[in-house]
């Protein structure tokens, strides 16, 4: 695991654990500490269920609601954290089994039989624009609303997770990330760093400080994972 503040930021509004074979990572927004209490209060949240097989897939659901509850009880108990929110992004691991799910836009990618895999969609603006064919792929780069989200922990309501499940074998390697990351590096600049011969430590530094040199505009999270 990986996280730095960046260069244009003044405080981390990223969190991120792991728990055995449970791993999640959130992007924290709102003014003041809102976004870093509202990140970590997910993390906290998740970290504290079990990570078993199929009790995974019952709990999670559940465990993500209530999440977004105590965000919105916090917030309501502390007029500064009002509008408080964050994205997050859960990966569960079993010998041979991957599950994935997330709200938001921080990813999940699979590196499997040397090809790049973006196991999660984002959920934006830009990405439905995307996906109803409104703007192309080059245009989603620099689009004025690509950071704007359509979901994310801390509204009123049932929260609308997207999960997905795929195999994995020795070798595959899982990138989490937060947006700090992909804002600043594109899908093959993460391949080259991902696949280097390095720990699964030592990558993810490499990611963080990749980022940063190319200008560092968000906070920086990222957690690796090698089968």
């Amino acid at each position: 695991m990986a996280s730095d503040i960046g260069k244009s930021r003044k405080i981390n509004e990223d969190s991120l654990g792991y728990r055995g074979n449970l791993f999640v990572i959130a992007d924290g927004m709102g003014g003041h500490n809102a976004g870093e209490v509202a990140s970590a209060l997910a993390v906290e949240e998740v970290l504290r269920m079990s990570s078993r097989g199929a009790d995974f897939c019952r709990e999670l659901p559940r465990v993500l609601n209530q999440a977004n509850q105590a965000i919105l009880d916090h917030a309501g108990e502390n007029p500064e954290c009002r509008g408080m929110g964050t994205t997050i992004a859960v990966l569960q691991l079993e010998e041979g089994r991957a599950r994935v799910a997330h709200v938001g836009d921080s990813r999940v990618y699979w590196w499997h039989r040397e090809k790049l895999l973006r196991v999660t969609r984002d959920h934006s603006v830009v990405e439905e624009l995307l996906l109803h064919g409104g703007i192309t792929r080059e245009e989603a780069d620099y689009h004025p609303q690509r950071n704007i989200l359509t979901r994310a922990l801390g509204i009123p309501g049932e929260v609308q997770a997207e999960s997905t499940e795929f195999e994995t074998v020795e070798g595959d390697r899982i990138l989490m990330c937060t947006d700090g990351l992909t804002s600043m590096l594109t899908d093959d600049d993460i391949a080259s760093l991902l696949v280097r011969a390095e720990p699964a430590q030592k990558i993810a530094e490499l990611l963080v400080a990749e980022a940063n040199k190319r200008g560092g505009h968000d906070n920086i999270s990222v957690i690796v994972v090698f089968i």
